[in-house]
C-alpha cells in the first residue's frame, strides 16, 4: 500500500509538472501523458549518460510536507473522478477502450501514426481527443487550484515533488504523513 500511495503522489506531482506548460493529451484509461519540465544539471556540470540528474537538496518543512499531501491527496480524488469521464467519454463516442489506446498509441508513436484505424475509428478517436483536451483543461485549473487551497504554490509543490523523487528520507516522510492523514498506522 505504501508503493501504492507514494505512486500516487508523485503521479500526481508529474501530472501538475504539466499543468504550468498546457499538458499534453490523455489516454483512455485516464493517465496523463505529461511534459514535465527536466530538471536543468547546474552550470558546468554535465549529466552522465544513465544516470539520474542529481537535485540539490530543498529544505521542505513539516507544515510544507502537510500541505503537499493535502493537495497530493486532493489531487488524487480529482485524478479518479477524471478517469472515470474520460471512460465515460470513450463510451460516449461509441468506441472501445482497448481499441481506443491502441490507436492513441499509434498515433503517438514515433511511426508517425500508422495505425489500422477504419476512417470511422478515426473520426471517433478525433472526437474523443477534442473532448478529453477540454475536461484536461478543467482539471489541470482544479488541480492548480488544491495546491494553492494547499498552501503551496505551483512552483514550490513542485520543486517537493521533484526532490521526493530524488530524496528517499523526504520520501519517508511524504510516506509518513500520507498514511497518518489516511489514519493507516
Amino acid at each position: 500500500m505504501k508503493f501504492k500511495i507514494l505512486g500516487s503522489l508523485v503521479i500526481g506531482a508529474m501530472l501538475l509538472a504539466g499543468c504550468q506548460q498546457g499538458g499534453d493529451q490523455q489516454e483512455e484509461d485516464g493517465s496523463e501523458q505529461t511534459g514535465a519540465p527536466q530538471q536543468q544539471a547546474p552550470s558546468g556540470q554535465q549529466q552522465m549518460p544513465g544516470q539520474m540528474q542529481q537535485q540539490q537538496n530543498i529544505e521542505v518543512s513539516d507544515e510544507e510536507v502537510q500541505q503537499f499531501v493535502s493537495a497530493a491527496s486532493e489531487i488524487q480524488a480529482l485524478n479518479r473522478e477524471m478517469q472515470k469521464e474520460v471512460g465515460q467519454a470513450i463510451e460516449d463516442e461509441g468506441m472501445d477502450r482497448k481499441r481506443f489506446n491502441e490507436i492513441h498509441r499509434s498515433q503517438q508513436s514515433q511511426q508517425g501514426g500508422q495505425s489500422d484505424a477504419t476512417d470511422q475509428e478515426m473520426e471517433q478517436y478525433q472526437s474523443i481527443i477534442k473532448k478529453l483536451q477540454n475536461m484536461q483543461k478543467g482539471s489541470q485549473q482544479e488541480m492548480q487550484q488544491a495546491i494553492k487551497e494547499a498552501g503551496l504554490t505551483m512552483q514550490r509543490y513542485q520543486e517537493i515533488a521533484k526532490a521526493a523523487q530524488m530524496d528517499s528520507s523526504l520520501m519517508k516522510k511524504l510516506q509518513e504523513e500520507m498514511k497518518g492523514s489516511m489514519g493507516v498506522q
